[in-house]
C-alpha cells in the first residue's frame, strides 16, 4: 500500500510541473514572432496542444492495473476450477444413482459398430459372396448370398433335406463325436452320464445351463462350438461353391488361393439385455470362432433383432411410415422383445432365458407321462423311454403347428414297446392329442412353472399388471414391460414383428395377437402386427444377416 501512496504522489507532483511548464512560453516560438511583430503586429504566444507523460511516470501506474487485474483473473480462474470439480461430482453421483438408458443402449452400438461394420466394397471383395450363420438355442441354419449385385439370399438345406441342423455335441469315449440329429437322437438317453450331450446354442447363455454344461472349460467350450458350425459350415459350402480340400480349422479366408473358403462370415448373436450392466455372450462367441477365419477380424457379428428388420424391409413385410419396430423373438428355449429404431439401433432389448418352443414340447410330455407312467417324464428312470418319448412328442407338436387340415388339429402319439408291467408284457402306448389339451396343458406349465420359476427371478414381467396366470397375461405383460423401460407409444410403433421357431405354433400366434390387443387394441393388431408365412418365420434372421 505505502508504494502505491508514493507512486501517486509522484504522479501528483509530476503533472503540477507539467502544469507549470504548460505556462511557460516557447523560446522557439516568441523568437519567430518577435522578427514578425513589425510587419503582421503582434502575435498571441503559442501553447503546446499536446499531453506526454515520462515513461517513469506512466510504466508504475500501468504495472498496477496490470497486477489488479491478474489477480482478479487468477481468483476468478480458481472459483471456476473449484465449480467445474463440484459439477463432475455431482454428475457422478446422478449417473451412479440413476442409469441413463440411451448411455447404455450406446455403449451396446459403439461395440456394434467396431465389429460388424464393413462397407459393401469389402463384402464384395469375397468371390464366394457371403454366408451368414444363426446359432440358436437348438438349431443352427446356414444362409448364403453369392457376390452378384442382383443377387439374394438364401437358406441353405443340409445334406439330410432339413432346412435347420441340430446344434448338439456328444463326445464319445474313443475321443471321436456325433452332431446334429445323431447326438439330438441321444440328449435324454445319455443325460447323467459321463458323456452327455451338450446344447451349443446355450453354452454362452449362463443362465440356461445345467449341471453338465456349467462345469465345461471355457476352451473346451469353445472348441465344441468350433465343431459344431464347423461342420454345418463345410456341409453349406461345399454345396453352394463345390467341394474344396480343407484340412486346417480356416474355413474363411481372405486368400483366394488358401485352403479355406474366399467367403465372408457373418455371425448373429443375442444383444445386451436392456436394463443390465452384465457383459453379454458377444466377447465369448467371437473368441470361440476366431480360429475359422483367416485373418480372424473378416468375422462380422450382428444383432439378430437388427438382422430380422433388415431382412422384413429387404422382403417388403414392413408397413411403409416412419417408427420403431418391435421384434418378438420365440425361439427353441429363449423368447426375446426388442425396440429397433428408424436408424437401426436397438433401443431396448429383454430376454427370457428357458421359456420358448421347447416349452410346449416339455408340457406334452409331461401330459403324456403322467398318462403312461403316472409321473412327470423327469422321474422316469428309463431314460431310453424318455427319448422315444420326447422324440413323438416333438414331432407332434410339429404337426399340430403346421396348421394342416388333414389333422383337424389333433394327432396320434404312438409308440410300441415303450414299457413292461410287472409281468414283462410290453406296454405300448397310444394316445390321441389335440390342440386344446395341448394348449391347456401349456397354460398350466406357464402358471406353475415357467412365471415362477423363470420370469419373476429373470425380471421380464410389468409391475403394472397383475401376475400373469396363463399365456395370453404372460405375452401382454412382458410386451407392456418393454414399452415401459423403452418409453415407446405403441400407437408410435412402425409394426411388431413376429419371428423365430417356436412362433410357428398356432397357439403361440393366437395368443400373441391376443395379448397385443390387450395393450392396443384389435384395430392395432390387424394393422400393425406382422407374422411371417411358413419357413420364413424362423429364417428371416438368417436371411437379413446375409445381407449386405
Amino acid at each position: 500500500m505505502a508504494s502505491i501512496l508514493s507512486t501517486l504522489h509522484r504522479y501528483n507532483r509530476g503533472r503540477g510541473k507539467y502544469h507549470q511548464r504548460l505556462l511557460q512560453p516557447n523560446p522557439f516560438v516568441v523568437k519567430i514572432n518577435s522578427t514578425l511583430s513589425d510587419d503582421e503586429g503582434d502575435v498571441e504566444p503559442s501553447r503546446r496542444h499536446f499531453h506526454a507523460s515520462p515513461k517513469q511516470e506512466i510504466i508504475p501506474i500501468i504495472a498496477l492495473g496490470v497486477g489488479i487485474i491478474g489477480m482478479y483473473s487468477f481468483r476468478a480462474l480458481k472459483r471456476m476450477d473449484q465449480e467445474w470439480d463440484d459439477y463432475e461430482e455431482e454428475l457422478r453421483e446422478y449417473n451412479l444413482n440413476n442409469v441413463n438408458q440411451t448411455e447404455i443402449q450406446q455403449e451396446s452400438k459403439d461395440v456394434a459398430k467396431r465389429y460388424n461394420t464393413r462397407t459393401m466394397e469389402q463384402s464384395k471383395a469375397f468371390s464366394g459372396g457371403t454366408m451368414a450363420i444363426d446359432l440358436g438355442t437348438r438349431n443352427i441354419r446356414i444362409a448364403h448370398m453369392p457376390a452378384s449385385s442382383l443377387a439374394k439370399p438364401s437358406l441353405i438345406v443340409n445334406r439330410e433335406g432339413n432346412r435347420t441342423t441340430p446344434n448338439f455335441i456328444m463326445f464319445q469315449s474313443d475321443g471321436s463325436f456325433l452332431t446334429g440329429n445323431l447326438a439330438s437322437a441321444k440328449l435324454y438317453e445319455r443325460a447323467n452320464t459321463s458323456n452327455p450331450v451338450v446344447n451349443t446354442g446355450i453354452l454362452f447363455n449362463h443362465s440356461m445351463k445345467n449341471e453338465n454344461e456349467e462345469g465345461i472349460h471355457p476352451s473346451i467350450r469353445n472348441h465344441m462350438v468350433e465343431k459344431v458350425i464347423s461342420s454345418c459350415a463345410k456341409d453349406a459350402l461345399e454345396q453352394v461353391l463345390g467341394r474344396k480340400k480343407v484340412n486346417s480349422t480356416v474355413i474363411f479366408s481372405t486368400d483366394d488361393n488358401a485352403e479355406g473358403y474366399h467367403v465372408l462370415p457373418v455371425f448373429c448373436y443375442a444383444p445386451k439385455r436392456g436394463t443390465s450392466q452384465e457383459n453379454d455372450n458377444f466377447g465369448e462367441y467371437r473368441d470361440a470362432v476366431k480360429n475359422m477365419c483367416m485373418p480372424n477380424s473378416i468375422a462380422l457379428f450382428r444383432p439378430e433383432p437388427i438382422c430380422a428388420v433388415n431382412g422384413a424391409k429387404f422382403l417388403s413385410l414392413l408397413p411403409s411410415g416412419k417408427g420403431a419396430v418391435m421384434v418378438v423373438d420365440i425361439g427353441a428355449s429363449s423368447t426375446s422383445i426388442s425396440i429397433v429404431d428408424a436408424a437401426e439401433n436397438i433401443q431396448y432389448h429383454s430376454r427370457l432365458e428357458g421359456f420358448g418352443g421347447e416349452s410346449l414340447v416339455e408340457s406334452l410330455m409331461n401330459y403324456v407321462a403322467k398318462l403312461f407312467y403316472g409321473c412327470n417324464h423327469g422321474d422316469v428312470s428309463d431314460k431310453m423311454g424318455v427319448q422315444r418319448l420326447y422324440d413323438a412328442s416333438r414331432v407332434a407338436v410339429m404337426e399340430i403347428s403346421s396348421g394342416s387340415k388333414k389333422n383337424l388339429g389333433r394327432v396320434q402319439i404312438n409308440i410300441p414297446y415303450l414299457s413292461v408291467d410287472e409281468k414283462m408284457r410290453p406296454k405300448h402306448l397310444n394316445v390321441g392329442i389335440s390342440e386344446k389339451v395341448l394348449e391347456a396343458e401349456f397354460n398350466d406349465t406357464i402358471a406353475k412353472s415357467i412365471i415362477p420359476n423363470l420370469a419373476m427371478k429373470q425380471d421380464v414381467l410389468s409391475h403394472s399388471m397383475e401376475t400373469p396366470r396363463d399365456l395370453r397375461s404372460f405375452f401382454a405383460s412382458m410386451i407392456l414391460k418393454t414399452m415401459e423401460h423403452s418409453n415407446q407409444n405403441p400407437f408410435a410403433l412402425n409394426s411388431i414383428l413376429v419371428i423365430g421357431g417356436g412362433a410357428r405354433s398356432p397357439i403361440v400366434q393366437s395368443t400373441i395377437k391376443q395379448a397385443i390387443a390387450t395393450v392396443a387394441g384389435e384395430q392395432f393388431v390387424q394393422e400393425k402386427v406382422i407374422i411371417p408365412k411358413d419357413e420364413l418365420i424362423e429364417e428371416l434372421t438368417v436371411l437379413g444377416a446375409a445381407l449386405r
